[in-house]
């Protein structure tokens, strides 16, 4: 009931601003030129809390990560958009679903890929688009589908846009070594479904706000199978066991402001809630600062902070009575920092150029950049994170 009506109202917040005139009004069209993206970063985390483990154990994981996003006009209002990814991953924790593991981790690999379509209709300031995707890993598949919606008015000035995607999930269950004759779990299908009202609104030539409401509802197998849970009350352990469904409200607010010409303060609130029993505060600042003509810095830092779920405890301490139980510390009361920094390098004429071959377009290599940063959260995890990015034209 509360998911239809957040809906409800998110979509006649949309269509209601759909009539309004903008006598002399021009959207701006589509570039001329392609852009690609593409981004490498590698993760490193290590912590004792492990979930497979029962809330004890080794957390150590590591990945790299690979995606391309390449946004193609096909003339002044449609436009394609195309990312693809894959990440390689080394985890020592799920390599512990055995009581005997044959490695000190164990690797796997997701790819995924979407592409989106969007059409601008430049008289009334609207943009509608569609996309589609997949995601696989070793032990599920996933598609999804969405739209997005856009309405600009106050000449540019106001945009009002709205998404809704839908995620269907299945999984391949593995259970722990011990457990695997005794457990079963009801599902092995999973269902998602987003929606998302943005206000965005130019203040000035300095200041610049949006604000964002969104819900998640999910049904199916919400657990993860291979997760122990340790009881008070008898030796053998469980899989994990939570609801079926689970409805998340996040609401944001981001706030920009340019002090000076060469200072960039970009800050960002997001409140959350779900019927798990978590609240949970983020609040984050970047300030990109450019010392030059080509180069910026941008030090950032982040801060989030939740209360745990009504299904956590740690190892040991469930009841194997309860209906529900976890013992991962991702769902636990928990506070967390993220800081670092990112530099890019973006010359006026660019860093590089190529004509392409059998074609007059040339591919300009526009920007570098390097993202750095260290995670540490009060429950023991740490992590270390570094990204490289490049930006091309065609």
């Amino acid at each position: 009931m509360i998911k239809s009506k957040i809906i409800a109202f998110t979509l006649f917040l949309f269509i209601s601003t759909l009539g309004i005139s903008q006598e002399g009004y021009q959207m701006k069209p589509n570039e001329e030129y392609t852009e690609i993206d593409f981004l490498s970063s590698y993760y490193d985390q290590d912590g004792d809390n492990g979930a497979v483990t029962g809330g004890i154990g080794t957390e150590k994981l590591t990945d790299v990560a690979n995606i391309i996003v390449i946004n193609m006009p096909l003339d002044s209002t449609n436009s394609i958009n195309i990312s693809a990814g894959l990440d390689i991953y080394s985890s020592a924790s799920t390599d512990n679903i055995d009581s005997n593991p044959s490695s000190a981790s164990s690797m796997d690999a997701r790819a995924y890929a979407n592409v989106g379509y969007s059409k601008k209709i430049l008289s009334s300031g609207l943009t509608i688009g569609a996309r589609v995707g997949f995601s696989a890993e070793y032990d599920y598949k996933s598609i999804n589908g969405g739209i997005n919606l856009a309405k600009e008015f106050n000449n540019g000035n106001t945009e009002l846009s709205f998404s809704g995607q839908a995620f269907i999930d299945n999984w391949e269950t593995f259970f722990p070594e011990e457990l695997r004759s005794t457990v079963s779990v009801p599902t092995t299908s999973r269902k998602s479904y987003n929606g998302q009202v943005t206000w965005s609104q130019v203040i000035n030539t300095r200041m610049q706000v949006s604000f964002s409401l969104e819900a998640i509802y999910m049904d199916g197998l919400l657990s993860t199978p291979f997760h122990r849970v340790y009881f008070a009350d008898q030796a053998l352990p469980d899989i994990e066991r939570l609801p079926s469904s689970r409805l998340k409200i996040p609401l944001a607010v981001r706030f920009n402001y340019k002090p000076t010409d060469k200072i960039v303060l970009r800050s960002y609130y997001r409140f959350y809630t779900d019927d798990f029993g978590i609240t949970g505060h983020t609040a984050s600042l970047e300030v990109p600062i450019h010392i030059s003509d080509s180069w910026s810095i941008a030090p950032f830092y982040r801060f989030h902070m939740q209360s745990g779920a009504d299904y956590f405890l740690p190892f040991g301490e469930h009841r194997s009575t309860d209906e529900f139980y976890t013992s991962d510390y991702d769902l636990s009361e928990l506070s967390s920092h993220k800081y670092g920094l990112g530099v890019s390098y973006a010359p006026l004429y660019g860093l590089a150029r190529l004509k392409m071959p059998f074609s007059k377009n040339i591919l300009l290599m526009k920007e570098s950049s390097l993202r750095v940063s260290r995670y540490t959260r009060d429950t023991g995890l740490t992590g270390f994170a570094v990204a490289l990015g490049l930006s091309f034209r065609i």
